[in-house]
């Protein structure tokens, strides 16, 4: 065999070694889908007049505080998700939710922006405890979110806090069949449950501190 016989005859084996080796380049991956939180409008209450609060950026459990979803698969393993996470980190999120949230309420006269230069008369603050699904049954998963929230009292110039409220609040929600729509829809539910007991907590301290600082006034007037 002459040698450009030689050299076609390779080119063609090498040809069909390739096709037959690589993988389909047209094949279609799937796609990252992104979540958000949304809860309902909160039911409004009475405002404690002359009240403001600043809500600080929520901190969030290192196993959860990436932007994949998290599932719990056996009593000891918990596995990530690709291809469905959060827009942005859940605790960045969530703070936003409960900032809006606490502000459609009406309890406090003020609630501060982020770029907001004025002391507030107090502050919430939090950390996210779990956040996951629960998929060790996956026909009954379930959403699951824990929040420990605070309600601190500030003085004049920022310093002394005291905290009025410190409490955790857990919510597990039942989704039925594991998917990341029921998950996302799981987690809304719990979050929504856990504002709307923290607003009771939250309303209560909140009038009882400021009845307080009333009859400290007027004690101290006369």
């Amino acid at each position: 065999m002459r040698l450009s016989s030689k050299l076609v005859f390779s080119s063609f084996l090498l040809l069909i070694t390739l096709v037959i080796g690589c993988p389909n380049v047209n094949k279609p991956y799937p796609e990252r889908t992104f979540f958000l939180f949304e809860v309902s409008s909160p039911t409004q209450v009475a405002t404690v007049q002359g009240t403001s609060v600043d809500v600080n950026r929520l901190s969030i459990s290192p196993r959860s505080e990436g932007r994949e979803f998290i599932y719990r698969t056996t009593d000891l393993e918990y596995k990530s998700d690709f291809y469905n996470q959060f827009f942005r980190p859940p605790h960045n999120i969530i703070t936003e939710v409960v900032r809006q949230w606490l502000n459609e309420t009406g309890l406090f006269e003020d609630v501060l922006t982020p770029v907001s230069q004025a002391i507030a008369d107090y502050q919430i603050e939090g950390n996210i405890i779990e956040l996951y699904g629960d998929y060790r049954n996956e026909p009954s998963a379930q959403a699951v979110l824990s929040i420990q929230l605070f309600l601190i009292k500030l003085s004049e110039d920022g310093s002394d806090p005291e905290i009025l409220l410190s409490k955790t609040y857990s919510s597990t929600q039942s989704i039925g069949q594991a998917s990341p729509q029921n998950l996302m829809n799981g987690w809304n539910l719990a979050l929504e449950d856990i504002l709307g007991e923290f607003l009771k907590d939250l309303s209560y301290h909140l009038r009882q501190d400021n009845q307080a600082s009333e009859n400290q006034t007027t004690y101290n007037s006369n």
